[in-house]
This record gives structure tokens, C-alpha cells and sequence, in this order.
């Protein structure tokens, strides 16, 4: 049995915040679609080799400033695909179509407007998410959350949140909700809740956050939740990564990366570890567990989104037990 055709793909980005795409010859598998440049890995021939090859021949560009963004595998009806995604921030040179294609820059907030093949849904969901996600902290009250809520929101930085209160009843949760949703809306920040889905949907959010119990009773994406809903899942191994890939997640965050000292001497993931699920689970990947803004560029680095994080992105009051300390493997 013949392994999956491995394909180099760049995600080039320009300084506008925009994002370089081509479209396929009619006459070719998928043909008449949208992607982003790249080609077969030749046998032998290393990714970074493959990548410098295909955009000098499609697009006639050196890339000199990339990283990995996102591994995917998938199945289409008559060949597997292993696309090995890096996104090029600074290149060499002007592209031009070297073989014809029409090219053009997009924002990444208008791909999905696009046709393009099935398999680069991830790399569009890769490329519109942020790099750091914020989760709430397990306040006991309601209105402390919301005040330490909005004065995260004025300091900046934030673009999704991850809203949960486990220790909450779902009314008072729902009641929470109806009043952080639209706080978060104002400020342009997309929020998930960590709670029923259907409660999710009902109350306006962005999407759902399936924590592990959650993620085990399911054997398909939530029901309500469209293709712009994101739906995120909490993992802790390679096997929570496929069951969240298996049912449609957009998104994981993979804990506990680094030790925290909440937990001190509690088994962690370490950062080869991450890298390893968040390549195999096709879907983009945030790092949980002891994670500070400084730790960014490790993510990216290892193949991940960027950071999960309580205590490093919030700006209100804490929790006794988390006060001056780091991050719990909140939100599994």
C-alpha cells in the first residue's frame, strides 16, 4: 500500500494582512479551485527544499522568513494527501503566475467565501485564528468575572476567549453568558463557551468549547454547530486529538505542555510531545499548562497556534489558588 502524496504548501502573507492564493487548471484533480501555492515533495527531497523549489518555479519567489503552520492528512475519493503547511511572512522577489495560474491576495477573514479543496479547510481555520486564547478563570462570582472580564478586554490582545465557570449552575452560567457574549462582541473578541453546546448556540457565542467528558460522548460535530461555528476540545493525548478531529473540531488545546505550580512534579507533555500530536491531529493546536506570552514563539515553533492561557493573558481578579501562580490544565 502506497503512502500518502506529500505536499509542500505555503501560506504567504504580505504586510496588509493578506494572503496569496491561485487557482487550479480546469483539467487537473480539483480542478477550477482556490489554494495556496506548493507541490509534491519529490522523493529525497527535504520540506524546506520542496518549498524554496515549488515557489521558485509557480510563483518565481525566494520565501527567506517561514515556519510551520499546520500538517494535515486527507482522504479525498481517489488519493490521501499529507499537506505540510509552512506560512512564509517574508519573501524574495514579485510572484507572478509562472505557469499561467491567476493569482490573488486575499484577507484571511474572506477565504472562506472561496471554493477550495476540502482539505484546506484547517488552513483556513489556521490562518483566522489568533494566537493566544484566553480562558476565564473558575471565579465563584459571576460579577467578578465580569469585572475582571472587561478590564482584560481594554487592555488588549485578545481575540478569542474560552468562557467557563465550572463551578456554576447552568442557569447562573447561562446568565453570565447572556451578559459576557456581547461584552466580548463589543470589543471584537469571539468567545466559546465551555458548556452544552446547545447552550452555546442558544445564547449567541461564536462557538463551543468540549471539554474531555464532552468530547467522549460525542461520535459527530455538535449538532448546531454550522461551518462558521467554531467548535474547540480539550486534549491530553494522541487519542483525544483524533476522537476531536474525528468529529469535526476546528480547533485543540493540547495540556499540559509545562509544569505549573499549582501541580509542581505533576507529569507534563513537554514541547517534542506537543509537536507530535499537533502534527498527527491536523487541526490547529494551542499549547495549555504553565504558558506565558513569552512562550509564543515556542508554540509556533512546534507546529502549534500559538498559547492557551489563564493567568498569562488575564488582567482581573484570580482565584486564591491560582493568585500569584501559574496555569491549572484549565478547560479539560
Amino acid at each position: 500500500m502506497t503512502g500518502p502524496l506529500r505536499v509542500a504548501v505555503a501560506a504567504i502573507a504580505n504586510d496588509r494582512g493578506e494572503y496569496l492564493i491561485a487557482r487550479r487548471p480546469e483539467h487537473v484533480h480539483q480542478g477550477g479551485l482556490w489554494e495556496f501555492p506548493g507541490g509534491k515533495i519529490e522523493p529525497g527531497e527535504t520540506l524546506e527544499a520542496a518549498l524554496h523549489r515549488e515557489l521558485r518555479e509557480e510563483l518565481d519567489i525566494t520565501p527567506l522568513d517561514y515556519r510551520p503552520l499546520i500538517t494535515l492528512s486527507y482522504q479525498y475519493p481517489d488519493r490521501r494527501v499529507c499537506l505540510e503547511v509552512m506560512r512564509v511572512d517574508r519573501f524574495e522577489g514579485e510572484p507572478r503566475g509562472m505557469e499561467g495560474q491567476p493569482l490573488r491576495w486575499m484577507p484571511s477573514g474572506l477565504l472562506h467565501t472561496l471554493e477550495f479543496p476540502a482539505a484546506n479547510r484547517a488552513i483556513i481555520q489556521a490562518l483566522t485564528l489568533p494566537d493566544r486564547l484566553l480562558i476565564t478563570p473558575d471565579l465563584r462570582c459571576p460579577e467578578t468575572l465580569l469585572k475582571g472580564l472587561e478590564k482584560t478586554l481594554l487592555a488588549g490582545g485578545i481575540q478569542l476567549l474560552q468562557l467557563r465557570a465550572p463551578r456554576l449552575s447552568q442557569g447562573d452560567f447561562a446568565s453570565l453568558a447572556a451578559s459576557a457574549v456581547p461584552l466580548c462582541r463589543s470589543h471584537g473578541v469571539r468567545v466559546v463557551l465551555n458548556g452544552e453546546p446547545e447552550l452555546a448556540m442558544s445564547m449567541g457565542a461564536d462557538g463551543v468549547h468540549l471539554n474531555g467528558y464532552r468530547l467522549a460522548s460525542l461520535e459527530r460535530r455538535p449538532e448546531g454547530a454550522g461551518s462558521h461555528a467554531l467548535v474547540g476540545a480539550s486534549v491530553h493525548d494522541l487519542r483525544d486529538a483524533r476522537k476531536a478531529a474525528r468529529i469535526g473540531a476546528d480547533y485543540v488545546v493540547i495540556s499540559p505542555v509545562a509544569s505549573t505550580p499549582t501541580h509542581p512534579g505533576a507529569p507534563t507533555l513537554g514541547w517534542y510531545r506537543f509537536a507530535e500530536i499537533a502534527r498527527q491531529v491536523g487541526r490547529p493546536a494551542y499549547a495549555l499548562g504553565g504558558m506565558k506570552l513569552d512562550d509564543i514563539p515556542m508554540a509556533l515553533r512546534h507546529g502549534g497556534q500559538g498559547i492557551a492561557s489563564i493567568r498569562g493573558l488575564w488582567r482581573g481578579e484570580m482565584p486564591g489558588a491560582l493568585a500569584g501562580r501559574g496555569d491549572r490544565t484549565q478547560g479539560g
